[in-house]
């Protein structure tokens, strides 16, 4: 049998990292729409930040998917 739900403050704390880190996530991505769609074009002639730029946002994204995924399981553990 599972044992009852209760909050504490490393709960707290991770649920408040968890929403910090999904809110990330999804700008990232909403981000990344955004480059391709508007930015992109326009650095037809920088080849350099045509790569640098959105690799930097896949860093972060990957980054905030990690820890957001770390800290749902921890939150889920109660650890």
């Amino acid at each position: 049998m599972p044992a009852s739900f209760r909050w504490s403050e490393r709960r707290v704390a991770r649920l408040s990292t968890l929403i910090v880190a999904g809110a990330v996530v999804i700008l990232d991505v909403v981000l990344l729409f955004v480059y391709f769609r508007t930015v992109a074009p326009m650095l037809q002639d920088l080849p350099l930040y045509r790569y640098m730029i959105p690799t930097g946002i896949l860093a972060v994204l990957l980054f905030a998917l990690r820890r957001f995924l770390t800290q749902l399981r921890l939150f889920r553990q109660d650890q």
